[in-house]
């Protein structure tokens, strides 16, 4: 019998890295086509940016940048951002030719969804930081001696307490807000006036009062808001099935390019502007004017050699004309809980060859807009005691999921892990902790510590079959139009709060780029 024994791969040194094509990659900056200011105030409120080249896009390695100004109009009116997310982006549209490719309503909720779902907290707390998508305070919040500098109070943390559901600073359960928590941007008065706790008993011991000095430091709002007339840079990731392929995107194959189209939210879904001044340290929120400026798609291009591109056509052409490449997208809907105890049915018509997971979550239905709280970034429990999804005639689950009480989100969360990777899967870590899913419709507005505090609740469902390892393996229904409905058991608790509650269906989507230039997609 022959030796089947093989050398490690240290000591393997027949096994090289290949040698690769001759190429050179290339920074280019993309312009919107009609227009450099973008505003609700002048009607400018769609973005459109044509993206051409004779090259290969990495999509993955490229941003959109822009400008935030804030345009209110008096020097003490703040604006502060919701965090998380590119809040200003209400819709985003991929079109080529004409052709629709990609759609994705209530873009920055499903963006702040992702991000807090999948992230850990340091990689939100630095990376999101540098790139514009969140404020971190100069610190957890300061004491006397510390008052308008960035040093941490001795205690290094706050104590608040979880809304009663009114937004009251009630309950039973205690929350710890650190300079380790991720938080909504806080007023100055709340950064200034934190009640620190006791290190040993962990109970409020003193209320900090803030002086007129501290409260006109300018930085305390520095880094954490938006003067008038001074802007914000964002550069952003953009989240998109055919902006997230594995493949570069064969721009030199395609006639037209592609379009990105964004359409800006309304104006106080933003966040929130606050005045603040020393005749006024705790004004009312205002409503919000604001301005999107110098937007640009930052594109990494690969150019290759000719002879590459004759070769890419001569594939196409053994393979009918057309090029494929798979991604997945998200498909919007949105419905209402009513303001009593009962059982809710939210249809989501969703007709697609794949659903792979389904996602959702809620907000009370008065916040969504309102300019005296953040809404896009804020994710409530709306008194939800279980749920369940309905295909047809089948149930997903056979029995709710049952997430009714602070200390039983175990199942909720382990089905939430199953559809967005797999349970124990160190890559996806969420940014939120327990403490963070138990608010059903207290607002967030950074006015107390309590309303600084993070708000994250979410549902989900996962209906794959073979854990991603092959396309079009969720559930299919286009080909028998089946209805995919979710049933949500809305608690005795919640009676009088009316709730938004937005989902988004996960599917898997094959963008074909056929030899004559055009693009076209099947979902």
């Amino acid at each position: 019998m022959m030796d089947s024994r093989v050398a490690p791969p240290q000591v393997n040194y027949d096994n090289v890295l290949p040698l690769a094509i001759e190429s050179r990659s290339n920074r280019r900056e993309f312009l919107p086509v009609n227009g450099q200011s973008f505003s609700n105030s002048t009607g400018a409120t769609i973005c459109r940016i044509d993206v051409n080249a004779d090259s290969m896009l990495d999509a993955t390695h490229s941003y959109l940048e822009c400008d935030i100004r804030n345009d209110a109009a008096a020097d003490t009116d703040f604006l502060s951002l919701n965090n998380f997310t590119p809040s200003w982006i209400q819709r985003l549209r991929i079109e080529s030719g004409g052709v629709v490719i990609e759609d994705i309503n209530e873009y920055s909720r499903l963006y702040a969804m992702l991000s807090l779902c999948q992230c850990p907290q340091d990689y939100l707390k630095n990376n999101y930081a540098n790139l514009g998508l969140y404020s971190e305070p100069p610190s957890a919040l300061l004491n006397t001696a510390a008052a308008g500098s960035e040093q941490l109070p001795s205690s290094g943390a706050i104590s608040a307490f979880i809304d009663d559901g009114g937004g009251n600073d009630t309950g039973a359960q205690n929350v710890t807000l650190s300079a380790a928590d991720l938080t909504y941007t806080p007023t100055a008065r709340t950064t200034l006036s934190g009640i620190q706790t006791d290190q040993v008993g962990g109970v409020p011991a003193t209320h900090v009062a803030p002086t007129d000095a501290a409260l006109a430091a300018g930085g305390v709002h520095a880094k954490t808001k938006i003067f008038r007339g001074q802007s914000k840079r964002m550069c952003i990731p953009l989240v998109s099935g055919w902006l997230n392929m594995d493949k570069y995107i064969p721009l030199i194959m395609m006639n037209a390019g592609f379009t990105i189209e964004l359409t800006l939210c309304d104006a106080n879904r933003i966040g929130m502007t606050t005045p603040e001044s020393n005749a006024a340290p705790n004004a009312a929120p205002i409503d919000s004017l604001w301005s999107v400026l110098n937007v640009k798609y930052v594109a990494h291009l690969i150019d290759l050699d000719r002879s590459f591109y004759d070769r890419l056509r001569m594939v196409m052409d053994a393979s009918g004309g057309v090029l494929q490449l798979a991604g997945q997208t998200y498909r919007h809907y949105s419905g209402i809980l009513g303001n009593a105890a009962n059982q809710y049915t939210i249809s989501l018509p969703a007709r697609v060859k794949s659903v792979k997971s389904i996602f959702g979550t809620f907000l009370n239905s008065t916040q969504v807009g309102s300019n005296t709280c953040y809404d896009s970034s804020v994710f409530q429990k709306a008194h939800i005691e279980s749920f369940r999804f309905e295909i047809g005639s089948v149930r997903y689950p056979q029995t709710d999921i049952d997430c009714n009480g602070y200390d039983k989100q175990a199942q909720r969360e382990a089905e939430l892990d199953k559809a967005f990777g797999k349970i124990g899967d160190y890559q996806h870590q969420k940014a939120y902790s327990l403490k963070h899913t138990a608010n059903n419709e207290g607002i967030r507005n950074g006015r107390s510590p309590t309303g600084s505090c993070l708000s994250a609740f979410f549902v989900g469902y996962d209906f794959e079959a073979f854990n991603r390892v092959m396309l079009e393996q969720g559930i299919d229904t286009s080909s028998r139009s089946l209805p995919i409905n979710v049933i949500i058991n809305k608690g005795a608790s919640g009676a009088g709060v009316e709730h938004r509650a937005d989902f988004y269906v996960l599917c898997d989507a094959i963008f074909f780029i056929n030899l004559d230039g055009t693009a076209s997609v099947s979902v």
